[in-house]
C-alpha cells in the first residue's frame, strides 16, 4: 500500500501547534478551534482510530458531510501514517461498497445522516464503522502528548476517487509529498498573507476541498468550514473576512446572483474557479464588479492546482486558466511533438504535485508517464507568452465530416444566450457525418420559440458543421461534486424518450 523512502519532514500540524498554538484554525457554526486545540482534538481523535484499526491494517474511509470530525480524521490519519480515503457520499450504496472493497478499507468515518448508507453499503465487508460523532466529543488523555510523527514524504497519504465521466472512477493515490508540494505551490503562486483566511464550502471529499485544508495546517492559516455551500452562507463569511476561496462555476454564479450589484468587500483577495471550464459571461461579470477571480485547471491527479490565471490578468484573458504553477511544467503535445503556441494537443503535466498512481494498476501505466510527463487526456494550447487555454476533455472529441469538433467550443456559445441557464453538448452517431453534436439545455422562460432562438443564435457564432443537430431542454444537467459534466450520465439521459 505504502512505500518509505527514509526522507521525512516534521509534521505540519506539529509545527503550527508549536509556532502559532493560539491562532485560529478552525472554525465552524458556534465552534472555534486554535492550533493547539486542534493538535489535541486531532490527538484523541486518532487514540480512538488506533483502538478502530486494532485487528485490521486496511485505510480509513471517510463518509461525511463537512464536519470538523472530518478534519481531525485527515489529521489523525496523518499522524498515524495510515492513508485515508474522503468518499463522495451521494453515491448510491453499490457504488460505495465497490469503493470500499477497491481501497481496503477497513475503518469508515460515518456521520449520521450517512449512517444508513455506510450500513447497506459494508452488509458483507469486514468494516468497522466509527460515528463521526465520536471522535468529535472524544477529549485528550490530559497528559502532554509526545511529539506527532514524522512525515514520511514518499508515503500514501490518500486515495481521492477520480469523478468517473466514463466507467467506474479510479483511485489516484496521493503521497505526502505532492500534499506539501500542492500546499507550496499554491501560495508561492498566489502569495501568502499573514491576515489570509480561507473558506472551505466546497465537498471535502472532493481534492480542491481537501487541499484547503492542507494549505490552512501548513500555511497556518485559519479555516472557515461550512458543512454544504450555500450562497448566503458563503457571501457572510466572505462578508466577515474570508480573503481566500475555492469555487466551481455554478458556485460562483448563485453568489453573483444572490448578491446583485451590492459591493464585496476588499479584504477578498482571491475567488479560485475551478472544477469545469467557467462560461465566459461570469468571468467577465466577476471583473465588472470588481472581484477578484482566478480561473485555474486542475485535476485530481496533480493535487488539485497546474495552474491559475491570477486576478489581476482576468480581466486581460478572460478565456485562460493561466500559468503553471511553481515546480509544475506544463506542455501541448500532438502527433508530431510539442505543440507550437496556438496549436491544439494534449495537455501534459510534469512535477512533483503528480500522483503515485491508481489502485490496482502498475504505477508506471497507471500514470500514463513518459519520461515523468502525465498525459492528461485534457486538450487544450497555450499562447506565446506560456497561458493555458482548456478546449475540452480530448476523449469528448467529436468528429463530424472529417473536422474536429470539441464540445467546449459549442457550450461556451450556447451559454453565451441569455436565457441559458447550463448546456452539455456530446456526439451522437451519424450515418452521414460519422458523428453530430446534440445539445442539452437547462432554459430560463417560455420553451415555445427556444429551439428556433437557439438555432439563431448558433448560427451566428458557429460554423455549420458545429451547430447542434438538435437540442433537448432539461430541469437539470448530471454534474459531478466539482462540477464537471457527466457526460456518460448525460448520454444516457438522451437516450431514453424525452
Amino acid at each position: 500500500m505504502t512505500t518509505s523512502s527514509g526522507r521525512q519532514i516534521p509534521n505540519w500540524l506539529e509545527v503550527a501547534a508549536r509556532a502559532q498554538p493560539d491562532k485560529l484554525a478552525l472554525a465552524f457554526p458556534r465552534q472555534r478551534w486554535t492550533f493547539a486545540d486542534l493538535r489535541e482534538s486531532v490527538v484523541a481523535a486518532a487514540t480512538v482510530l488506533s483502538s478502530a484499526r486494532a485487528e485490521s491494517a486496511g485505510r480509513i474511509g471517510i463518509l461525511s458531510a463537512n464536519r470538523p470530525g472530518v478534519v481531525f480524521t485527515v489529521h489523525a490519519a496523518t499522524s498515524m501514517t495510515v492513508p485515508f480515503v474522503p468518499l463522495n457520499w451521494r453515491q448510491s450504496a453499490d457504488e460505495l461498497a465497490w469503493q470500499l472493497r477497491d481501497a481496503g478499507i477497513t475503518v469508515l468515518v460515518v456521520d449520521e445522516d450517512r449512517a444508513a448508507l455506510a450500513k447497506f453499503a459494508c452488509a458483507d465487508l469486514p468494516v468497522k464503522i466509527v460515528p463521526i460523532a465520536e471522535l468529535e466529543r472524544s477529549v485528550a488523555s490530559g497528559e502532554t502528548p509526545n511529539e506527532l510523527a514524522r512525515i514520511d514524504v514518499e508515503r500514501e497519504a490518500t486515495v481521492i476517487y477520480t469523478s468517473g465521466t466514463s466507467g467506474r472512477p479510479k483511485g489516484a493515490r496521493i503521497t505526502y509529498d505532492n500534499l506539501w508540494f500542492g500546499a507550496i505551490a499554491s501560495a508561492l503562486h498566489l502569495g501568502h498573507h499573514p491576515q489570509d483566511v480561507w473558506l472551505a464550502a466546497m465537498p471535502l471529499f472532493h481534492v480542491g476541498g481537501l487541499a484547503i485544508l492542507l494549505r490552512g495546517v501548513i500555511g497556518a492559516i485559519p479555516v472557515i468550514l461550512q458543512e454544504r455551500f450555500e450562497p448566503e452562507s458563503a457571501l457572510a463569511a466572505v462578508d466577515e473576512g474570508v480573503t481566500l476561496l475555492s469555487v466551481v462555476p455554478t458556485m460562483l454564479q448563485r453568489m453573483l446572483d444572490t448578491r446583485g450589484e451590492a459591493p464585496w468587500p476588499a479584504t477578498l483577495r482571491c475567488v479560485l474557479l475551478g472544477g469545469s471550464a467557467a462560461p465566459l459571461r461570469v468571468i467577465e461579470e466577476s471583473v465588472r464588479r470588481g472581484i477578484p477571480v482566478a480561473p485555474t485547471y486542475g485535476l485530481t491527479e496533480a493535487t488539485s492546482q497546474v495552474t491559475t490565471l491570477l486576478p489581476a490578468e482576468a480581466a486581460r484573458r478572460p478565456s485562460s486558466s493561466g500559468l503553471p504553477l511553481p515546480l509544475t511544467e506544463v506542455r501541448i503535445v500532438t502527433q508530431a511533438g510539442v505543440a507550437l503556441p496556438g496549436e491544439v494537443g494534449e495537455i501534459e503535466i510534469r512535477g512533483p504535485t503528480v500522483f503515485a498512481g491508481y489502485i490496482g494498476d502498475d504505477s508506471s501505466e497507471s500514470r500514463d508517464l513518459d519520461d515523468g510527463w502525465f498525459r492528461s487526456g485534457d486538450a487544450g494550447y497555450r499562447d506565446s507568452d506560456g497561458y493555458l487555454y482548456v478546449v475540452d476533455r480530448r476523449d469528448d472529441l467529436i468528429i463530424s465530416g472529417g473536422e474536429n469538433v470539441y464540445p467546449a467550443e459549442i457550450e461556451r456559445v450556447v451559454r453565451q444566450h441569455p436565457s441559458v441557464l447550463d448546456v452539455g453538448v456530446i456526439g451522437v452517431p451519424d450515418a452521414s457525418w460519422g458523428s453530430r453534436p446534440v445539445a442539452a439545455v437547462v432554459w430560463r422562460g417560455d420553451l415555445d420559440r427556444a429551439r428556433a432562438n437557439l438555432l439563431d443564435h448558433c448560427r451566428k457564432h458557429l460554423p455549420g458543421y458545429k451547430v447542434p443537430d438538435r437540442f433537448h431542454f432539461l430541469s437539470e444537467l448530471p454534474r459531478s461534486p466539482s462540477g464537471k459534466l457527466l457526460r456518460r450520465a448525460l448520454r444516457e439521459m438522451l437516450a431514453e424518450p424525452l
